[in-house]
């Protein structure tokens, strides 16, 4: 199981995040035509979807319900003071530009999301959640190894309180402190304890299996798993050996891959936290084909966390598929993504989970040269849409050259450059970071590399070596 690297970092981390409500609506253009009460003017209106928003007081909200005109929020939270201010919102959320999916009024809602984890303790206590227990959106709980438990009990010596955290960067709201942790804040909840955090043994990837297997029968379609095995077990024979991360040998990559291409299940799952370790590479099931598998990013330059693991090379596909800003392990970017992704089915329910995957992979930074450090990148919420709406995408500087160097040209905002040398399209050897001390940096090539993504900020410049 993934542990907090430090619980400091967690107080920033709430401590950083604020959001304010607001009483706005979209209106089709179509139905304004057929009210026959004053509207105030429109805050804006959008020629995408036909539509505009407007700040509706409660009795012109009750007239509309009387005239049977159909608008929807453009947020669910109620304002807290008469200053009205568009939501600030945690790092993560900023990073992915939440702001396009909450203007939409994206909430995750109708989705059914399962969170399977090492533990919910105090969940029913916590402000940041109360709206799920208040609106009956918690469906099932589970707990898979001490049955006999209080519900939503454990131990915070043992992280048990670990999938409370992970459920509120999924969907949670603290109203008194105007504070949004994730974006589905109106999905239904499936959880299920599958982790101790007293011992680590084989039998926690049997219960994982037995709750994904349980959910598959309930017609959840959308899993969040951050948890990883590789290491650590109390019998060292239980231990993993690398080669075994290769998405076909553990009993939990297995099922996964089973669940996704049997169940149509998206199954998004953290990578690890081994990244600065002699292990280095991702956990099981983050190794499987199938799951969507999330990294760790940093915020302003998109760069990888130290910590974050690193796919293996030894397989024909790309590990993680994404990734997403957390200071506290990739336990918390998955979260952000499984958020992501109920708000993506809420709009098209028709997409299948393979389609989802590929609209994240599209919607990556990196995207059409990912890597083993970050997979395909920073996927964001205008670009996720902008992909659902079938735009265009604009593709990446592309450099090819024979020479031995390669100067990229650099705005003064961009303090350092960070380049991804890699021995084959994908597999990065070396990477290392140039300092801006011009308008231009100098990227060398390194002696095995065959391709060199250079990251600029948020973009990338790919150099193909001729």
């Amino acid at each position: 199981m993934f542990k907090n690297l430090t619980l400091s970092l967690l107080v920033v981390f709430v401590q950083s995040i604020a959001c304010f409500g607001q009483e706005k609506f979209w209106i089709s253009n179509e139905d304004r035509y057929l009210i026959t009460v004053d509207l105030p003017a429109p805050d804006y209106c959008s020629e995408w979807i036909n539509q505009c928003s407007y700040r509706l007081d409660t009795k012109t909200q009750s007239l509309l319900h009387e005239l049977d005109i159909d608008f929807s929020p453009v947020h669910q939270f109620t304002p807290t003071s008469s200053n009205e201010t568009y939501p600030t919102l945690g790092f993560a959320l900023e990073q992915v530009e939440s702001k396009a999916f909450i203007d939409r009024g994206l909430t995750g809602k109708g989705v059914k999301i399962g969170i399977i984890d090492g533990g919910f303790l105090g969940a029913k206590e916590d402000p940041s959640l109360k709206h799920f227990f208040d609106k009956n959106l918690v469906k099932y709980y589970k707990d898979y190894i001490t049955p006999n438990m209080e519900e939503y009990g454990g131990a915070i010596g043992l992280d048990d309180n670990h999938g409370t955290e992970v459920w509120q960067a999924i969907g949670g709201f603290h109203p008194s402190k105007n504070i949004l942790y994730g974006l589905a804040t109106e999905s239904e909840y499936y959880l299920a304890r599958t982790d101790h955090g007293a011992y680590e043994k084989r039998i926690e990837e049997d219960f994982l299996i037995k709750a994904l297997e349980d959910m598959a029968k309930m017609n959840i379609k959308l899993i969040n798993i951050s948890l990883g095995y590789n290491l650590g077990f109390n019998d060292p024979k239980e231990n993993y050996e690398k080669a075994d991360m290769d998405g076909k040998t553990s009993a939990l990559a297995k099922a996964v891959d089973h669940g996704a291409l049997k169940k149509g299940m998206l199954i998004v799952v953290a990578a690890g936290n081994e990244g600065m370790d002699k292990w280095e590479t991702l956990s099981t099931p983050g190794d499987a084909r199938h799951a969507l598998t999330v990294g760790s990013s940093k915020y302003e330059i998109w760069d990888k966390m130290n910590y974050s693991s690193i796919g293996p090379e030894f397989t024909d596909f790309v590990k993680p598929d994404v990734s997403v800003y957390s200071t506290m392990g990739t336990s918390y970017s998955t979260p952000i993504v499984t958020g992501m992704a109920a708000c993506i089915w809420q709009l098209n329910p028709q997409l299948t989970n393979f389609e989802i995957i590929e609209i994240f992979k599209k919607a990556g930074n990196f995207y059409p040269f990912p890597n083993n450090y970050l997979g395909y990148g920073v996927p964001s919420c205008p670009k996720l849409l902008s992909i659902l709406e079938g735009e265009e995408q604009l593709a990446p500087e592309t450099i090819r050259t024979s020479k031995d160097h390669v100067k990229i040209d650099i705005q003064d905002s961009v303090r350092y450059i960070v380049a991804f040398h890699k021995k084959d399209e994908r597999n990065v050897s070396s990477r290392v970071v140039y300092k801006s001390n011009d308008r231009n940096v100098k990227v060398k090539k390194m002696e095995d590399a065959h391709q060199t993504s250079v990251l600029v900020g948020k973009s990338i410049v790919e150099i193909i070596w001729e």
